[in-house]
């Protein structure tokens, strides 16, 4: 089976940082800014869900009071910031059961043997730190993920000092 759906849309600043190989005129790239800014979204409704736990809540509210000082976040994330919110509420739960517990639990088998086996939580654990990671990748809250931001920002503002001529 061949896929026929091409390569993904850049937003055209992209674009422009990957350095216009597509040769698109000035018309061209305006046309395509005025566009992409008609589907601009609203940042007026952010605030944490309320299937989110008491932890996550407050998770959220800390992430989205440090996002306000540089005015990324809209709407429409409110559900990815919730679940990273609801990952590490898990984390910290088994994390303090685990604590309580030991890494090492005993279980008796069908057999009537008990055994010393690791705590089942431990997966859970490492499902829930994986699933924080990669969004935290999305939102730059690693340090890697915002210097990768601050690369393109400016790599970005290098090319807004220099005009176009024409072509790009």
């Amino acid at each position: 089976m061949v896929n026929v759906a091409g390569r993904k849309a850049k937003p055209v600043n992209l674009h422009l940082l990957e350095g216009n190989k597509s040769h698109l005129t000035k018309e061209e790239i305006e046309k395509r800014q005025k566009a992409e800014e008609s589907l601009t979204l609203k940042s007026d409704n952010i605030k944490p869900p309320t299937w989110l736990d008491s932890e996550g809540k407050k998770t959220f509210r800390k992430l989205i009071k440090e996002f306000e000082e540089i005015d990324l976040l809209v709407n429409v994330d409110v559900y990815m910031i919730a679940m990273f919110c609801d990952a590490y509420s898990d984390y910290i739960e088994c994390t303090k059961i685990i604590q309580d517990e030991g890494k090492l639990i005993e279980h008796t088998n069908k057999a009537g043997e008990t055994n010393r086996i690791p705590h089942p939580l431990l997966t859970k654990k490492s499902h829930a730190f994986n699933q924080m990671k990669a969004m935290a990748s999305e939102f730059g809250l690693t340090p890697s993920a915002r210097t990768k931001l601050i690369q393109n920002m400016q790599v970005e503002g290098d090319n807004e000092d220099n005009s176009f001529s024409g072509r790009v």
